[in-house]
């Protein structure tokens, strides 16, 4: 990779994640930690970047919040191996909750024809399954966010709690092994949280990108969390990290 992609791809990063650290970056590219420090300190001239210690931030300290369409073109494949992973989990006969999330909107693409019923926020999933005869489609309801492409606010949570949920397939932007999972969006965050209250179980689907690493808004401890699925590109220790504390993980490989 040449150093002119390689810091492009930093400055990604950091639109995604807000802060990046140097040792994890000189994994992630195979290069040394001076390499990177380098690529920094050229980004850090060109006023690209802020340099912290042992890393670097944007230039807000936060992550860039992306559109839904933006979130639905990355790790693709990622998404694709978990949905299948979790397909399994489906049945007739029960009620199953979505969040905006294109990872949950990548099992949604997949699921079959079946009677099972499905509460949402998210206008994606309601706009996919709208056209399956068999699914009981309930949408929440509450005022639409176009940029998440979501219905939000007090109606959109208050109408869970009409429900019996018997799994809701969630994700985040970040899952953290000490505080949890999070989001950029407060407004999904609260919905999540309201959502994790009343679902029977809680499948959180985050990709290995995902992992050890925080947004701004934390909806969930890991011990609300029922099942982790992630993918084969994880850390092995950041797994056996949040195995430790009691976290059921599933490896979609």
């Amino acid at each position: 990779m040449l150093a002119q992609e390689r810091q492009n791809r930093i400055l990604t990063l950091l639109e995604e994640r807000g802060t990046v650290r140097t040792i994890d970056l000189a994994e992630e590219f195979q290069v040394t930690d001076e390499t990177i420090r380098r690529d920094l300190q050229i980004l850090g001239d060109g006023h690209q970047l802020s340099r912290i210690h042992g890393g670097a931030t944007s230039l807000s300290g936060r992550p860039k919040l992306q559109s839904f369409t933006e979130r639905r073109s990355l790790e693709v494949e990622k998404k694709s191996r978990i949905a299948q992973e979790v397909l399994g989990l489906i049945e007739p006969g029960k009620t199953y909750a979505f969040d905006s999330s294109t990872t949950a909107f990548a099992l949604v693409s997949i699921l079959p024809d079946l009677p099972f019923r499905v509460v949402t926020n998210a206008y994606a999933v309601l706009d996919h399954l709208i056209q399956l005869e068999s699914i009981d489609l309930i949408s929440t309801g509450g005022r639409y966010d176009q940029k998440t492409m979501t219905f939000i606010g007090s109606d959109s949570q208050n109408a869970l709690r009409r429900y019996q949920i018997h799994k809701a397939f969630i994700s985040c932007i970040g899952l953290d092994a000490n505080r949890g999972a999070s989001e950029g969006f407060e407004q999904q965050a609260v919905f999540k949280e309201s959502l994790i209250e009343v679902a029977d179980e809680v499948i959180l689907l985050a990709d290995s990108s995902k992992l050890n690493h925080q947004s701004e808004y934390f909806f969930a401890n890991l011990n609300k969390l029922t099942t982790i699925v992630t993918d084969s590109d994880a850390d092995p220790e950041y797994i056996e990290q949040l195995r430790s504390k009691g976290c059921t993980v599933i490896i979609a490989e």
